[in-house]
């Protein structure tokens, strides 16, 4: 269900008026498709009207919506079973967010970033030419984690400049949170789920169970 504004409805009276000015709210119900789910969600947010060329009847103009709220907003990714609810909270708040402010929602992805060193237990302090032990940045404590895998180092280190343009409140498009949102899931894949260990086993197994009968 959607309606015009009370504000774009008063500018019909101007005469440069433009159907693209007409701005609307909407709200809407979702489900979600998987039969063990089956959750329902409610949606809202705003729209208008767009110029679009059809072939045969020529320009004409279609309405657009834009979702800027969702709940139950669903996980955007797979979050494994086994991860620790301090990481699987600061995810869905990331989640919540990710429609109405992606600076806020990049935000919670750091947060995600530190329970995923606290879970590994990467140091949080380290003793310094004074004897005396500071905290470690996020960014300290990856490059840490990195020595022990470069791989998904590298992959952790680049979420935490995404939560950091988030911060600060700069530039951060849907794109990016996206982006992010899908190398965080291969991280938790294989530092939680350890899948790719998991397939090597596998392989293992299967090439000494087969090869010896050929």
């Amino acid at each position: 269900m959607f309606r015009e504004t009370a504000e774009s409805k008063r500018q019909h009276d101007l005469e440069e008026w433009e159907p693209e000015w007409i701005t609307y709210v909407f709200t809407a119900w979702a489900k979600c498709g998987y039969p063990s789910c089956g959750q329902e969600c409610a949606i809202s947010g705003t729209g208008g009207v767009e110029p679009e060329f059809d072939p045969e009847e020529g320009p004409d103009y279609c309405n657009q919506f834009h979702p800027r709220n969702c709940y139950p907003m669903p996980d955007i990714i797979e979050i494994p079973n086994k991860c620790p609810d301090d990481i699987k909270e600061a995810l869905r708040s990331a989640f919540a967010l990710f429609l109405t402010d992606y600076s806020a929602s990049a935000g919670r992805v750091r947060v995600a970033i530190e329970g995923i060193m606290d879970y590994l237990k990467v140091q949080k302090k380290r003793k310094n030419k004074n004897n005396k032990f500071p905290k470690l940045s996020l960014h300290q404590r990856i490059e840490i984690f990195e020595k022990r895998d470069p791989e998904i180092g590298k992959q952790l280190l680049a979420l935490k400049w995404a939560g950091n343009t988030g911060s600060h409140e700069r530039e951060l498009g849907q794109g990016d949170l996206l982006d992010a949102f899908e190398i965080l899931e291969h991280a938790l894949a294989e530092l939680i789920d350890r899948r790719s260990v998991k397939v090597r086993n596998l392989a293992r197994k299967l090439t000494k169970k087969h090869s010896a009968r050929h």
